[in-house]
């Protein structure tokens, strides 16, 4: 007889020794047991948004170990300077990078050291941190593609390959049977892919609404209920971390419309192309205008739009008065908010979710999770 703990041989001889069917419980304690699995991590990059996984992770490891028997080793790192690779060590890296801004001497083009780990199928997981692109699938994109082609699994908080290139790597993805991660990339820690994959799988959803850009909120709010000019409120969103120093990605709508097209890719399998949706931010947004519809009970919210005809998606982005019986009206501050509209299930709104790296940091566990439980055991 084997026992997976101590516990178990403990639980066993309590049992043995009452009259309750012992083998039938043991059963029951090994299958809730978790499968130990050890994954080898490779990163590329390690901003903000990698290190707050990598801290998440340090805090959670036990807990994500004893519940979910997760053990991921980190074995190689890439940014714009440097690279390294070897038995990792978290904690390292981010105290180097956050008090001499990098994890190793510089070399030139460090990400070329990490195709041979591709190749050679050195790696179990990748998780994309790489800085995105308005134009293209980026810098990233070639080595998501190779890995993917090589088995390897990817998890993305880098939104450019999904939107230009998502269809190439998910009909990819299926032929070589590897996982898409992609929670961190259409709302952060508001539930979106998670629930059109699984909860909504088979409802029939053709038009979505969101509001899936929390800076933009946060903003906005500023504006409506405390009077705050526009750049007062986007001061105060960057000085609290909420925006990025250079805003305009989030303001501009260009967040929310990479997120919509990735909502659609998910929902449709095919990428809509960028230069058609209508897409307008709230910069120019006239604050009076703004505080006298609030007087007549409207709130400005921007809002992605996606409808799906004939399987194709279509997508407009930009700024509505909404009135209160809308239930995106009652999404606040650097929250975000999503209506499902469904041809079995009825309509599906979903609110939270705020802005911040923890909640993102927590986000990419979540997608190496769900690999795990789910994905992991069919392979």
């Amino acid at each position: 007889m084997i026992f997976k703990s101590g516990i178990g041989l403990i639980i066993y001889i309590f049992i043995y020794c009452s009259s309750v069917d012992s083998d039938y419980i043991l059963y029951i304690l090994n299958f809730m047991q978790p499968e130990i699995r050890r994954y080898k991590v490779g990163l590329l990059g390690f901003g903000k948004v990698v290190r707050a996984f990598a801290k998440h992770y340090l805090e959670n490891k036990k807990k994500i170990f004893s519940r979910f028997g997760i053990d991921l080793r980190f074995v190689a790192v890439a940014d714009s300077k440097s690279f390294l690779s070897g038995n990792l060590d978290l904690q390292v890296l981010i105290d180097k990078k956050e008090q001499i801004k990098t994890i190793n001497k510089a070399i030139e083009n460090p990400l070329r050291k990490f195709m041979p780990l591709i190749k050679n199928q050195n790696l179990d997981i990748i998780i994309d941190g790489l800085p995105g692109s308005r134009t293209d699938a980026g810098i990233s994109y070639p080595y998501l593609y190779e890995a993917i082609k090589n088995g390897i699994n990817i998890i993305c908080t880098n939104k450019a390959p999904l939107v230009f290139k998502g269809d190439e790597l998910i009909e990819l993805s299926k032929k070589k049977n590897v996982y898409i991660g992609i929670s961190a990339t259409t709302a952060g820690a508001l539930p979106t892919s998670g629930v059109i994959n699984n909860e909504l799988v088979n409802a029939g959803v053709y038009y979505v609404r969101g509001i899936l850009n929390g800076t933009s909120n946060f903003v906005l709010d500023k504006i409506m209920f405390e009077k705050k000019s526009k750049m007062d409120a986007i001061r105060e969103a960057i000085k609290l971390g909420i925006a990025e120093p250079d805003y305009r990605f989030d303001l501009e709508g260009i967040d929310t419309c990479y997120k919509t097209i990735i909502l659609g890719l998910l929902l449709t399998g095919k990428c809509a192309d960028l230069r058609s949706i209508p897409c307008q931010g709230i910069m120019n947004l006239d604050e009076k205008t703004v505080r006298a519809k609030v007087k007549r009970g409207k709130m400005v919210r921007l809002i992605g739009k996606l409808s799906i005809e004939d399987g194709e998606p279509e997508i407009s982005i930009g700024p509505e008065f909404l009135d209160k019986d809308d239930p995106l009206s009652y999404v606040y501050g650097s929250n975000k908010g999503i209506t499902f509209h469904t041809r079995l299930m009825g309509e599906l709104t979903l609110i939270g979710g705020a802005s911040g790296l923890v909640a993102i940091g927590a986000t990419i566990m979540k997608d190496i999770i769900n690999f795990h439980r789910f994905y992991y055991k069919d392979k």
